[in-house]
């Protein structure tokens, strides 16, 4: 137990001392720090969600600030050109009179935008270049229609007024959620699954490069035969656990406490983000460290194959595949958590990790299942430690070309 703390506290050492390491977690909690804090410097109304603080009238809007557009009316179908601010907010009109002095404002940028209209149900959008975000077609569309309603009922001696009230009639409807808001829950799970990915993929191959590293500079020698390899592996393996969680939890840290720090600013635009469900932190926890370690058991065998840092990609692949495509599958999966797919993959130690997050956000997984594979991914863990101990012990004096995984299979067989 004592060379297991020794091996523990070296490797600890070796990650809070790189320069790396420190300068990637100041500057990840500095990045949170001043983004949340931005509403403070920044006037963000136009994104932040209105409250009483943040309330901007019609007429405190600044000239520049509106959109210039044009409009050519030559039978005055519109005869009441006041609602055209209605719907256009915050916009100057400019009446022309003739289709030539209405392109020519379009073309000299005078205006965004120009409507030629032609009838209640016609009319021809003019602009120099359209956009994905350009809705003023659409808008020009519902202004046309409802005056051609209202004039169409009136003739039909209907109030159009009433018609308009029946029309916009609301219907309220009071959500009552008796299981798990999936909802809510699919963008948690989508963070939670995009964080294990991050820290197993990052963690994962500095724990494998730095055995290839002592390998190749022969200090695995002397490493062997001062101590257990249970104590090596394992001592690496929990030290890479413990410097991902410190790491993971100053960022997040630092990004909870700005943001409860400037949540007035932000008028609970963010309050959802950070309101994670105890269920889901939870089983974050659970399987997202226990994932961690077991594929960082595997990324330690696969370092210890190579004699070269320049081989280690190549020996990694298999796994970095099987990662990848857990992750997809845990994607997909948020959607349809109850799936055969989802279901058989959340007791598999590769997949369990990431899978099991995206069932719980839906509400699909029982006490029992959560037990059931939480106990698996355990044992997987303790197996995975022990065989990986046995191959860094039997590739310890294997230099040259990179061990095959199937050999190395064969030799814990034998």
């Amino acid at each position: 137990m004592g060379k297991f703390l020794t091996v523990l506290k070296f490797e600890l050492g070796n990650y809070f001392k790189k320069k790396s390491f420190i300068l990637s977690t100041v500057i990840i909690s500095l990045v949170m720090v001043v983004g949340l804090s931005l509403p403070n410097f920044i006037d963000m109304s136009s994104i932040l969600p209105v409250g009483d603080s943040n309330k901007t009238k019609v007429e405190d809007v600044k000239d520049e600030e509106k959109i210039n557009l044009a409009i050519y009316d030559e039978k005055n179908i519109i005869s009441d050109k006041s609602i055209l601010n209605v719907y256009f907010e915050n916009s100057n009109w400019k009446i022309v009179k003739n289709q030539k002095e209405l392109n020519k404002l379009v073309q000299n940028k005078k205006v965004e935008a120009a409507f030629n209209v032609k009838s209640l149900t016609q009319y021809d959008y003019i602009v120099e270049n359209t956009s994905i975000s350009d809705t003023n077609n659409q808008i020009f569309n519902e202004l046309l229609k409802k005056i051609y309603v209202n004039i169409k009922v009136s003739s039909e001696g209907i109030d159009a007024n009433k018609v308009d009230a029946i029309y916009n009639t609301q219907v309220v409807s009071n959500v009552e959620i008796l299981g798990k808001d999936s909802a809510n829950n699919f963008g948690y799970g989508y963070i939670l699954i995009f964080v294990i990915y991050i820290m197993i993929a990052m963690y994962g191959q500095l724990i494998a490069t730095s055995i290839t590293t002592e390998k190749s500079n022969r200090a695995i020698e002397v490493l062997v035969t001062s101590t257990n390899t249970n104590n090596l592996i394992f001592g690496k393996v929990i030290a890479g656990a413990i410097a991902s969680i410190v790491q993971v939890g100053v960022i997040m840290s630092s990004a909870l406490i700005s943001y409860k720090l400037n949540s007035e600013v932000w008028n609970g635009l963010l309050d959802n983000i950070f309101k994670i469900p105890s269920e889901l932190l939870i089983t974050f926890a659970v399987f997202g460290i226990l994932g961690y370690l077991f594929y960082s058991f595997m990324f330690a065998a696969l370092g210890a194959l190579v004699s070269k840092t320049e081989d280690l990609g190549t020996s990694l692949g298999p796994v970095l595949m099987i990662f990848i495509v857990v992750f997809m599958v845990s994607m997909i999966g948020l959607r349809n958590g109850d799936s055969t797919l989802m279901k058989v993959c959340s007791y598999i130690p590769f997949a369990s990790p990431m899978t099991m997050i995206a069932r719980v956000s839906g509400g699909y997984v029982t006490s029992m299942e959560f037990i059931l594979s939480a106990l698996i991914l355990v044992l997987s863990n303790l197996v995975a430690g022990v065989c990986v101990s046995k191959i860094y012990r039997m590739a310890t004096l294997m230099y040259g070309n990179p061990i095959k995984l199937k050999n190395a299979l064969k030799w814990l067989k034998g």
